[in-house]
């Protein structure tokens, strides 16, 4: 395995100077992260009392079972359900990537860091043979390996936020999801770029100024409600810019 290599960045300019460097090729996808963890999707991090693959067709189920009278659509495969579960919360064995690099640098410093450790965002150079055939035949969970699959636009937020996600295979014999970036098939193809936890405002400030946050990302009523709790109060490490 190759360890991804990594840079800091501590300014707006200084990540568009990386990516102008650096970030290179029509498949390139963007996670943004608040703290340095490992690419796992939600669901490998759940605790459940049966089989994870068990516990994970029945969530599916039940929610495929009662969300249809909030939905003003009709999903048309597992593909639509899961991407639909994912986006409200639920615990998938989806990961969350953007083909927008602004739109992974705000995800990172949305919030304060965690324990004031540096924020990442993680950079995957794509290729097509990464990409789910998504046919008749195929579901989420009968793909031979991770793959690369992106969306159909159901929901505002995956427009403003040019989603995609990476659909991560269980190893039934190891009873473990890989984390991404210790996948061999994909490890010499992803970067990270790290931000101290301190520039974190600064740059919030400065992408806010530049019309990205919570509002504009989320583009639904949870965006715009998330927005104004961020603004009023301040988060806590933030000053009043007559403060500063």
């Amino acid at each position: 395995m190759v360890v991804a290599t990594a840079s800091t960045v501590k300014t707006v300019s200084a990540y568009m100077r990386y990516l102008e460097r650096d970030c290179h090729g029509e498949g390139l996808l963007f996670r943004g992260q608040r703290e340095d963890k490992p690419l796992l999707p939600k669901i490998a991090r759940l605790s459940v009392r049966t089989d994870l693959l068990a516990a994970e067709t029945e969530m599916l189920d039940e929610f495929k079972l009662q969300a249809l009278s909030f939905l003003q659509f009709q999903p048309v495969d597992d593909w639509d359900w899961l991407a639909l579960a994912q986006h409200y919360g639920m615990a998938t064995r989806l990961l969350d990537w953007t083909a927008n690099p602004i739109a992974a640098f705000w995800f990172a410093v949305e919030r304060p860091a965690v324990d004031d450790g540096p924020g990442v965002v993680w950079v995957f150079d794509t290729k097509k043979t990464d990409y789910v055939s998504r046919d008749a035949k195929s579901t989420p969970f009968s793909g031979v390996r991770t793959a690369v699959f992106r969306p159909r636009h159901i929901t505002r937020r995956i427009v403003a936020q040019s989603g995609w996600f990476t659909v991560h295979k269980y190893l039934e014999d190891q009873k473990r999801f890989i984390a991404l970036e210790k996948n061999t098939l994909y490890s010499k193809r992803m970067k990270k770029v790290t931000i101290p936890a301190a520039s974190f405002a600064d740059i919030r400030r400065e992408l806010d100024r530049c019309g990205f946050n919570d509002a504009t990302l989320y583009a639904d009523l949870d965006g715009l409600c998330r927005d104004l709790n961020r603004r009023n109060p301040r988060l806590e490490d933030e000053e009043d810019e007559a403060d500063a």
